[in-house]
């Protein structure tokens, strides 16, 4: 894109080459009379502009059919024709070419492009309304304008500075392409509106003589604008910004000549341009963006006043139908009548030290005072800046030039504690006696911080500027009690000094496995308590328990699962411990604890029997190991239980609560329905050390008990239990239970044998011994209870000299002696 203006001494008729162009894949009929017209009405315009110094007319006309297709790019379709043709770029030469299809590529009117100024190419569509107006638009190309653009804000702004990386200072603005419709080279029309005086200028147009340009203003002018499309000398102004140095064009709309048609309404008054590249901006006094394409809110106003960013202003004085009169006022004048005016009223601030002195960051001025100084920008007005901790802390920040920029209001004192604050465009700047004078920038900290309350918060007035570098590019700012903590991915969050807080830091604060706080502290929880949350868990707290953490993971996950604080547990009183056995952890809990192992998951440990029972087995250090699931009731009686990984904890009322460890006595005792079989809960636990290394566990109706020999039997309550007992148990003659109770016999009788026999039970002859030996051999021999010598009646008997035994049976005795053996009496 050409930058560099055009000298007036462009002159000459521009010959046109013009041809219609049958396209390889659309044919139609176009008009080479309407091509003709487009060419004469855009040379008409252009002599206007040009003070019959420059035109256009046809030095040919062709028809051709080309390869070019509709559906390629214009710019490839006009490459691919422009070859066909042979045509190359020569001074006061041009190649138009209308084609054989409704539209362009990316819904364009036409296309133009420009070789030097005085030759270029056009292609248009098939002629339409608009083909005029869009021809004359694309000759402005081919004399080397570009587009007539608007300045678009979100903020409304009349003006905006730019960075020095060329965006705006106000990220809500950006470029409107096309935006000005009061610009033939804006966006395509019927009318053909005169360019604006900053495209004039730079094209070289007319006679020189329309623009005054009053270069850089220093002091106050006023000026008469007459109409922009009529013919007077001097009917616009030109002025360069003192502060600045960007250049401002005034120009007045009136619907005469080209502009009859466009300057109505809003439309009508004084317009304000710059140049924009080789193109235009227009600055309108309302900036938001408009609806459609075209805009109702060009000109200004009488009684308006537009002010540059850098606050020299334009004051619109008046406007009649021939003429508009406007006022120039440079920022030193603007500024120094500001600055003058609020120190006049300031006594505090004493006499002048200095004189004006302009310059500063967006054209801002400041006056040096005996006690103080007062500065004034556009965007903000004059202010005073009182010599003190405010001032100081503000210089601090790079006065004007830091983060909270220009200050909008005076000192302001009589806050809580006697503190003062002062505002700026970006912030404020708070101070008391305990905690000095301290920055607050705009952004989410400082959001969060007023939404708090700001200084009567529970923060109090902030002890330090906010400091960044934190983990995750975090932010934070400490306050009196307290601070507030920013990441990208949590926002702004009060951290209140109280025993949250303390154990937040004492973990490491935002380093820690909690991360940052993604809430304030909440409080109204039961017990008078009060969480906070952070990214990786909470802190919670009441006056019983103090502060704990909380963090994410499956004890946490248990512990919401269960109701947090409203669920069986209550409030951590402690925090998550790790490395216990088998790379467990724990945290402990008002009613109980959850713990966790990587083979068993997180599972609770209500305060109650269960746990107690389970303590007295060593906890997890235990023979139950880490418990696999929580406390279930509803069991037989009003049971519970909770298993472990090896074994389980039953309990009810009766029984309390008793381990069953993993292994045969509980194998045995699940196979015979456990707490629902005949035996009831246990009311004891496994018991070991017993004669020839058995063990046994009792309960409620009776035993089990095992050995190595004989395996785990039931031992239920009952006459054969209560027969073995009186032989003193397994350390008796019988020693270990081989089978269970066994019943079914004839006359409804039971037994159970024993590793030194049996016990037999019937109804009739009550429970019987029968060690092992020749008087039982004898009783099998002859089919036991079924033979004829039916169930024992009473126990084996020997005399003194163990010569001679008997035992009696319901059919008879068995008698044995050492010379006989056993027979039957």
């Amino acid at each position: 894109m050409n930058t560099e203006a055009y000298s007036l001494a462009r002159s000459g008729d521009i010959k046109v080459r013009l041809v219609t162009v049958q396209l390889a894949n659309v044919k139609a009929n176009i008009s080479m009379d309407s091509a003709v017209a487009a060419v004469d009405g855009t040379s008409a315009y252009w002599k206007r502009m040009s003070n019959n110094r420059l035109s256009m007319s046809v030095a040919s006309k062709e028809t051709f059919t080309s390869k070019a297709t509709s559906w390629q790019r214009y710019p490839d379709m006009m490459n691919t024709i422009a070859n066909e043709l042979g045509w190359a770029p020569s001074p006061y030469t041009a190649l138009v070419v209308f084609v054989s299809s409704p539209t362009l590529s990316d819904g364009a009117y036409g296309a133009g492009w420009s070789y030097n100024g005085t030759s270029g190419r056009v292609i248009m569509p098939l002629p339409a309304s608009l083909t005029r107006s869009v021809l004359t638009h694309e000759f402005g190309h081919v004399l080397g304008l570009m587009h007539a653009n608007s300045l678009e804000c979100g903020s409304g702004a009349q003006d905006v500075s730019s960075n020095a990386n060329g965006s705006f200072a106000d990220a809500t603005c950006s470029i409107r392409e096309y935006g000005d419709s009061m610009d033939l080279m804006g966006v395509s029309q019927t009318t053909q509106p005169t360019i604006s005086s900053s495209l004039w200028d730079f094209g070289g147009f007319g006679t020189g003589r329309e623009i005054r340009n009053l270069g850089k203003v220093s002091n106050v002018g006023s000026y008469t604008l007459t109409a922009w499309a009529g013919t007077a000398d001097n009917r616009a102004v030109k002025f360069t910004d003192p502060v600045s140095g960007e250049v401002y064009y005034l120009e007045l709309r009136l619907p005469v000549g080209f502009d009859a048609g466009t300057a109505v309404n809003g439309n009508r008054g004084v317009k304000i341009v710059q140049q924009f590249g080789s193109g235009s901006l227009v600055l309108m006094p309302d900036s938001h963006r408009f609806a459609g394409y075209y805009s109702a809110r060009h000109a200004w106003q009488a009684g308006q006043t537009f002010t540059t960013h850098a606050g020299t202003r334009v004051i619109i004085n008046w406007i009649s139908d021939s003429a508009a009169g406007v006022t120039i006022e440079p920022t030193t004048g603007v500024g120094g009548t500001a600055i003058a005016e609020l120190a006049s009223a300031t006594t505090q601030l004493g006499a002048s030290t200095s004189g004006v002195s302009c310059g500063l960051r967006n054209g801002g001025c400041f006056q040096l005072f005996g006690n103080g100084a007062v500065i004034w920008s556009a965007g903000t007005g004059a202010q005073a800046s009182l010599y003190g901790p405010v001032r100081d802390a503000w210089a601090r920040t790079g006065s004007e030039n830091g983060p909270l920029g220009y200050p909008t209001s005076a000192l302001i004192c009589g806050i809580r504690d006697k503190g003062c604050f002062q505002t700026y465009e970006n912030g404020e700047i708070l101070y008391s006696a305990a905690s000095g004078a301290q920055p607050s920038t705009a952004g989410a900290i400082r959001t969060a911080y007023r939404k708090a309350g700001a200084e009567n918060s529970a923060l109090g007035y902030p002890t330090s500027g906010e400091v960044c570098g934190l983990r995750n590019s975090g932010c934070y700012q400490s306050y009196q009690r307290g601070e507030i903590l920013w990441s990208q991915a949590t926002g702004a969050q009060l951290s209140e000094a109280g025993p949250i807080r303390t154990a937040y830091r004492k973990a490491g604060a935002e380093n820690s496995a909690l991360g940052f706080p993604t809430s304030g502290k909440i409080c109204g929880l039961p017990q008078t308590g009060c969480y906070q949350g952070f990214q990786a868990g909470a802190i919670i707290q009441t006056p019983a328990t103090g502060a704990q953490l909380s963090p994410n993971g499956p004890i946490r996950t248990a512990w919401a699962n269960s109701g947090f604080e409203g669920g069986p547990l209550g409030y951590p009183t402690g925090e998550t411990t790790c490395g216990l056995v088998n790379g467990g952890c724990y945290q402990p809990y008002q009613k109980g604890a959850i713990l966790w192992s990587p083979a068993t998951g997180a599972q609770l440990s209500l305060n109650g029997p269960i746990r107690t029972a389970w303590a007295g087995t060593r906890y997890e250090t235990g023979p139950l190991g880490y418990p696999t699931s929580a406390v279930i009731c509803g069991l037989s009686n009003g049971g519970c239980y909770q298993a472990y990984q090896h074994g389980e904890i039953l309990y009810s009322t009766a029984s309390g609560a008793k381990p069953t460890t993993t292994g045969a006595i509980r194998t045995l005792y699940r196979n015979n329905a456990a707490e629902n079989g005949l035996l009831g809960y246990p009311t004891s636990a496994e018991v070991c050390g017993l004669v020839n290394s058995g063990c046994y566990q009792n309960y409620q109706k009776g035993a089990i008990i095992w050995s190595p020999a004989t395996g785990a039997q039931l031992s239920p309550n009952g006459p054969i239990r209560n027969a073995w007992s009186a032989t003193r148990y397994e350390t008796g003659p019988l020693a270990y239970p081989t089978t269970g109770v066994v019943c079914g016999l004839v006359k409804s009788g039971c037994y159970q044998n024993y590793q030194g026999g049996a016990i037999i039970w019937s109804p009739t002859t009550g429970a019987r011994l029968s060690p092992n030996g020749p008087i039982r051999t004898l009783w099998q021999q002859t089919g036991f209870e079924t033979g004829r010598l039916g169930y024992p009646t009473g126990a084996q008997t020997c005399n003194t000299t163990k010569t001679t035994c008997t035992q009696p049976f319901t059919g008879g005795k068995i008698t044995w002696t050492t010379t006989r053996g056993a027979y039957i009496n």
